[in-house]
């Protein structure tokens, strides 16, 4: 029996991609599984979103960020198998049947630009990657080369999505947390990445990549040094007492 697939797609002001992005992916014979999560765009990406025949839209007011954007992406699928992508085609929309294959034997897969050939990225940003990535690795014994991708896999049951609560780019590190708590094993696909050629990108990555590594020492800290979970707890009497 098949599985079935969502793939969730953040959008914020990607206008220039939409089209590309949706006509790559229905080839793939997709289509009807896109649930795009619009983030108050100010340019015309809602409105080419909602022109497009097939796929789902959630609409935000203002711009919540995108752990947000997974988060009601995610609750708004019951599928088996879940894809989470960014729309701007730095990873090509093609690596996703190789990611579906995948998940039959693996719960989790992250498509990394490291395996292969050097992407082409400032020293900066591949230093910032390789930090993140083996500062994740060594705290949680994990073998990913690229836990800031913007295209990862899993099945549903990988984790529990009711501890998603993070709303900005920091959710990509509470989820790579959730994914190694509850035991699954990131498995790397390698794929060519192409830096964008239009649009901007959203992220600051210095600035962005502090408060990666404190999130990431903090959910370390909290869940596998204290035995906590990784949010606190109303309940929880330790919380209260700040012990």
């Amino acid at each position: 029996m098949s599985r079935s697939l969502s793939i969730i797609v953040p959008v914020y002001n990607e206008e220039s991609s939409i089209d590309d992005f949706y006509a790559r992916v229905d080839r793939l014979g997709h289509a009807d599984a896109l649930i795009f999560v619009d983030n108050a765009s100010t340019d015309r990406t809602l409105e080419k979103i909602e022109a497009l025949p097939k796929g789902r839209v959630i609409r935000h007011d203002r711009n919540e960020g995108y752990g947000a954007s997974v988060r009601d992406g995610l609750a708004a699928s019951d599928s088996d198998d879940i894809i989470i992508t960014d729309v701007d085609l730095e990873f090509p929309p093609e690596i996703i049947p190789e990611l579906i294959e995948t998940l039959e034997q693996h719960r989790v897969a992250y498509c990394s630009r490291f395996l292969g050939r050097t992407p082409r990225m400032s020293l900066v940003r591949r230093l910032g990657n390789r930090l993140i990535s083996e500062l994740y690795n060594l705290l949680f014994q994990q073998h990913t080369t690229d836990l800031c991708t913007g295209v990862k896999a899993m099945r549903r049951d990988a984790f529990a999505l009711s501890e998603l609560r993070l709303d900005g780019f920091d959710g990509a590190m509470e989820i790579a947390a959730l994914f190694a708590i509850s035991g699954a094993k990131i498995h790397d696909v390698a794929v060519v990445y192409e830096p964008r050629v239009r649009g901007r990108s959203k992220m600051r990555h210095v600035p962005e990549l502090l408060r990666f590594v404190r999130h990431i020492v903090g959910f370390w800290l909290r869940c596998v040094v204290l035995g906590r979970p990784l949010h606190p707890r109303p309940s929880d009497p330790a919380e209260d007492s700040g012990h």
